[in-house]
């Protein structure tokens, strides 16, 4: 580096093996103890630093970015609480397989719990969901010092990108003065190689697999949200042509006339005298989250005789309490293999999926003949705009639900943050996904998880095509739906959490477009608007029943099974 960077040995290395294993952006948030961060990643020219001021938005912007860009992003932060602020989106990176490098700034070790200030215990802070943690050595001026912490970073970066991804904890203890700078001479860190294949499957292992799956004839892959993956689909057609059931979620990503698509949509006509004949005998599953609580009861009340779960992970994941075989590798290409070698399958199971998705369709279209404005009538009009490709992002709770009832136009590419499923960082993870997607950004989500991370929009990064669709129906509106909390006198203060609160005045503290509506026809009238283009990013808000709300969509569910 011949640019003057921070004189701190250990930043130099930090940020010269950040650069080796391929981290081009880092979302910096201000400080004073990771001011040699900040002097060294922003002066040394080989990344884009971008700054945002909330911690937590800042780590779910980067999770937005690293999932677009399916490359490592780093985080930096000053010591003290800053850094527990990265927590929730350290959780959903963890639990969707996402490389985020995070990198707290700390003060020296015998100054914790001496009463300083921004001095807490950050070793381990993240320890129940990180693939790799370490703090640097406080010197950096030893040639031991250089050798531990080379092994230590290389190790780190490839847990943070290896065959399961996720993020790492970079603990980086300094000691004052903390802005003098320097320029060393010119010498490149030394970068450690990992080489890996694409782990196929040996010719008798993929023996093993046909002679078990030829023994049964009703065969599921139960997919669930992840990234679009083409190899993965010519996998699932292939399967799908030999008679296999492939149920898909929106967030699947897949879109194939082969495969039952809207699965809760079909799911939810089961009753439980006939869960029996729409259970497989043998489930497959991938390493990702699935959705649908539906399909996960029916599979726990009528367990699989074998279940094949494809996964890279140590951990054991048995999900539907019947797991029976592991499969480590490349997922797509190992069911490629098997899809190639064995025969096809009786089409009765699949007769069975394919006449109860007809079914539910038909029902499906005719209860909206007549339906009153609700949230369940808003995303049915949504669904047949015939809007541009975007990039669609669903805010957990009841957004996320109702996207999986409807067919949308094709070329719609969809995320949500299910692996930890939680509502507080939908916004900043959109937007970070905004900012280097190709595609224009839509956001759909709920009043309360739109107000809970409205700092999402505190930044100078929101391109113009960005639109969030904020549907306030007054409060949480999932808790009038699930069992339970609509049987209790305490639903609208503690778990519906009802307010009068509006999004205008946010969106002209942000500098955002706004408009709004509160019934169909508005609704119709300003979602064209919406869509075109501006030199801001735009808000609708869109105002639905409270109590209603829930009532219908029972009462949908209730209609798809002709029980009304």
């Amino acid at each position: 580096m011949s640019k003057p960077i921070s004189d701190k040995p250990i930043v130099k290395a930090l940020v010269e093996l950040c650069h080796l294993h391929g981290v081009e952006q880092v979302i910096i948030s201000p400080g004073s103890r990771n001011a040699p961060l900040i002097i060294s990643f922003s002066g040394c020219g080989k990344f884009e630093c971008l700054s945002i001021v909330d911690e937590r938005s800042a780590g779910y912007f980067a999770l937005g970015l690293a999932r677009e860009t399916r490359k490592p992003v780093a985080l930096v932060c000053t010591s003290g609480t800053a850094a527990l602020n990265y927590a929730p989106a350290v959780a959903e990176a963890y639990y969707q397989q996402i490389p985020l490098v995070v990198i707290t700034a700390d003060r020296p070790k015998e100054w914790i719990n001496q009463a300083d200030g921004q001095a807490i215990n950050q070793p381990g802070i993240f320890s129940n969901y990180i693939r790799y943690q370490c703090t640097l050595p406080l010197s950096g001026g030893h040639a031991d010092d250089e050798w531990y912490m080379n092994r230590m970073l290389n190790e780190a970066f490839q847990k943070c990108t290896g065959a399961t991804p996720g993020p790492i904890h970079i603990n980086v203890p300094m000691r004052e003065p903390l802005y003098g700078k320097t320029v060393y001479p010119p010498k490149t860190a030394r970068k450690i190689d990992v080489i890996s294949g694409d782990s196929l499957l040996s010719d008798e292992a993929v023996g093993t697999l046909i002679t078990e799956i030829e023994r049964y004839e009703r065969v599921m892959v139960l997919t669930g949200a992840m990234h679009q993956n083409q190899q993965l689909a010519e996998a699932l057609d292939l399967l799908a042509g030999k008679n296999v059931v492939v149920l898909t979620e929106t967030l699947s990503n897949l879109e194939n006339e082969k495969f039952i698509g809207n699965m809760d949509r079909v799911v939810s006509t089961i009753t439980e005298d006939e869960q029996l004949m729409f259970s497989p005998d043998l489930l497959i599953t991938l390493d990702v989250p699935v959705l649908s609580k539906m399909i996960k009861k029916i599979l726990r009340n009528r367990a699989p005789q074998i279940h094949w779960h494809f996964s890279n992970q140590e951990e054991i994941t048995d999900t539907y309490q019947a797991l029976s075989r592991i499969i480590k590798g490349n997922a797509p290409q190992i069911l490629k293999q098997v899809a190639e070698k064995m025969e096809t399958r009786e089409k009765r199971f699949r007769d069975t999926w394919e006449k109860r998705a007809s079914f539910s369709n038909e029902r499906h279209e005719q209860y909206f003949d007549k339906l009153a404005w609700c949230d369940l009538a808003m995303f049915k009009t949504l669904s047949e705009c015939q809007f541009q490709p975007m990039q669609v992002h669903l805010g957990n709770s009841t957004p996320v639900r109702y996207a999986q009832l409807f067919d949308w136009p094709a070329g719609q590419t969809w995320y949500a943050n299910r692996g930890t499923s939680g509502i507080d960082g939908c916004v900043s993870t959109a937007a970070g996904a905004a900012y280097t997607s190709q595609k224009p950004v839509l956001l759909i989500v709920g009043d309360l998880s739109f107000l809970y991370d409205s700092n999402g929009l505190w930044h100078k990064y929101l391109p113009p095509s960005f639109r969030i669709l904020v549907v306030n129906n007054g409060g949480g509106g999932i808790f009038r739906f699930i069992p339970g909390p609509t049987d209790t006198d305490e639903l609208e203060q503690y778990f519906e959490a009802k307010h009068d609160t509006r999004c205008e005045g946010i969106a002209n503290t942000f500098g955002l477009n706004y408009s709004a509506c509160h019934n169909n026809e508005e609704f119709k009238q300003a979602i064209d608007r919406f869509f075109e283009p501006s030199d801001k990013p735009a808000i609708l808000e869109v105002f639905t029943p409270n109590v209603e709300n829930g009532k219908l969509l029972k009462k949908y569910f209730k209609y798809l099974k002709n029980e009304l």
